[in-house]
């Protein structure tokens, strides 16, 4: 029987160019992936103060299908009421946003918007879904 020796060049082991492809292509997946969003982390002892705390928001006006009028997810029964509603508002700076139903007949929102302008509010904005 010849029993050979072998070489002492050649060696047997795990290629690890399939390794590191596929190393590359998880780090290349999670950098693409990676949620860049600024969240602000810096602790900040507030001064204290004495007054009204104003909460700034934005006015949410939601038109249904059928008209019904929701101001901030309350049920609208009427015009007068909504109006009390904008009256309420302090600050007639305030963002007001219309998002209707694309169903819905445009004269809800025609008198909505009407309505923000005879109030004072300037800021008034339409609410869509973004194609895809």
């Amino acid at each position: 029987m010849n029993f050979s020796q072998r070489k002492s060049g050649s060696r047997s082991g795990i290629d690890m160019a399939p390794i590191v492809d596929v190393i590359f292509n998880l780090l290349i997946f999670f950098a693409l992936t990676l949620n860049f969003a600024i969240s602000s982390g810096i602790k900040v002892n507030l001064p204290k103060a004495t007054g009204e705390i104003v909460e700034i928001k934005d006015v949410n006006i939601h038109i249904a299908k059928d008209g019904k009028v929701y101001f901030n997810d309350m049920l609208m029964r009427s015009e007068r009421s909504l109006k009390r509603e904008f009256q309420k508002i302090p600050n007639k700076d305030t963002l007001v946003i219309i998002r209707a139903d694309s169903q819905a007949m445009h004269g809800p929102v025609v008198s909505t918007m009407d309505l923000a302008k005879t109030q004072g509010f300037s800021k008034i904005a339409i609410g869509v879904e973004p194609k895809r």
